[in-house]
């Protein structure tokens, strides 16, 4: 609701509450005039129960004007009776009773996890992005931070910061332990084995090719030529080439195959010690260790090599920019294509869907007590931070009305509780 509506509105329910009050008090004067007067012989009954009707009336709405004013605006204004304008001077303790009630009842972590259990989160998300325009509208915002990612990227100054921070980053790891580690996980389970299977394969179906063949044939034809010219004169080397490039394809061949059944082939046996020992000497020898930085610095420090990354980068930067710009370029509509069936899957898969909104779950009971955190003590201080007769004004604005209802219902109260003392004080009379 508007402000100026609010304000409106809580100047009417004043008015009314006023209008109340003021007939309390016309009604007393009025009665009290009467009961002079010689009518108070014929109607002293009614005058009476009219008059302690309406004084217990006025009594009882002043009573709760001044409770409802106290509670906003000091009384009097410049000395103020103790215990007035009590919502400006408790501004501390109602912020820190606020945030507290607020983290205690909305941000815990069952608060959260129940909002997220009966929400199903899942199921409103893959309805949502099953509709094309929805996932086209992720996409799009996906698509514009990417850009405007790579735009901060190619600002120089960031750039150059992002870059002499990578540096400093990788010249602080030790590279001897992350490298023997690394080999360590590459061979653990014989994985290396697997690793050598796949290149004997390639190697003999490599050798099986004609074309290898004829090119081994022409480098032994070429060796006889060049090592020995004067045998070649007599003997017939091209037959000589091709029979021994037959001869050297079936004796690879046959070597593959023997290493390929044999798991404790001296290969296989000298390929793993090697490997074994080389992921010793990377954790614990200095030497190769020193090796290793200084390729690292060549590596990080080569002009020609920075020059080549630049290139690529900037050529495949553009490229990137130019699809993310596109409304039909390739990244949006996969990334498109890729959030509606994403959508469809969960939407029917159950299973899927109750994993999803689990791990939901989870996550916000995680995160609740730090988000709780934040967010209570953002309150906290805003709280805090206001001015205290605004403050008093604007909790007026939004309950004002409400409690000039309060001050009806006194007067009313009141009038009706005059009433009743009276009929008890005239039945005593009566009695007595």
């Amino acid at each position: 609701m508007d402000q100026s509506v609010r304000e409106n509105a809580l100047k009417h329910s004043k008015r009314r509450a006023l209008g109340w009050l003021i007939a309390a008090a016309s009604l007393f004067l009025l009665t009290s005039v009467l009961k002079q007067s010689p009518l108070a012989v014929e109607f002293g009954f009614l005058i009476g129960l009219i008059k302690m009707s309406s004084e217990a009336a006025l009594v009882g709405g002043l009573a709760d004007w001044f409770a409802v004013t106290a509670l906003f605006k000091p009384i009097p204004s410049r000395w103020p009776i103790p215990h007035t304008n009590i919502v400006a001077n408790n501004k501390a303790v109602i912020a820190e009773n606020l945030s507290g009630f607020v983290k205690e009842k909305f941000f815990n972590p069952q608060a959260i996890e129940t909002l997220i259990a009966e929400s199903q989160p899942a199921q409103g998300a893959a309805r949502w992005l099953m509709v094309e325009a929805n996932a086209a509208k992720v996409s799009r915002y996906v698509s514009d931070m990417a850009a405007g990612a790579l735009n901060v990227i190619d600002d120089k100054p960031i750039q150059a910061f992002l870059i002499a921070g990578f540096k400093r980053a990788i010249y602080r790891i030790n590279l001897g332990p992350l490298a023997g580690g690394t080999l360590s996980v590459l061979t653990r389970n014989n994985r290396h084995q697997e690793i050598l299977n796949q290149i004997i394969s390639r190697i003999a179906k490599v050798c099986e090719h004609p074309e290898t063949q004829a090119m081994i044939a022409l480098k032994l034809h070429d060796w006889m030529r060049t090592e020995h010219r004067r045998l070649e004169k007599f003997l017939p080397s091209t037959w000589l080439s091709e029979k021994g490039a037959n001869i050297a394809v079936k004796a690879i061949a046959s070597m593959i195959i023997d290493i390929n059944e044999d798991q404790q082939h001296p290969v296989r046996i000298a390929f793993d010690e090697y490997l074994h020992d080389y992921i010793k000497r990377v954790s614990q020898e200095p030497e190769l260790a020193q090796k290793l930085d200084e390729l690292r610095v060549q590596l990080l420090e080569n002009p020609s090599l920075h020059k080549y990354l630049t290139k690529i980068w900037v050529e495949l930067n553009g490229r990137i920019k130019q699809d993310l710009s596109e409304d039909d370029g390739h990244f949006r509509t996969h990334l498109t294509r890729a959030l509606a069936n994403l959508g469809k899957a969960i939407n029917s898969d159950a299973k899927l869907a109750a994993s999803i909104n689990r791990h939901i779950a989870e996550a916000g009971r995680y995160m609740a007590p730090e988000l709780a955190d934040f967010l209570t003590d953002h309150i906290q201080r805003t709280i805090e931070s206001w001015d205290e007769r605004d403050m008093a004004y604007q909790v007026e604005l939004n309950i004002g009305r409400d409690l000039q209802k309060v001050r009806i219902n006194g007067t009313l109260v009141g009038g009706i509780i005059g009433a009743l003392l009276f009929l008890i004080e005239v039945g005593i009379e009566q009695f007595y």
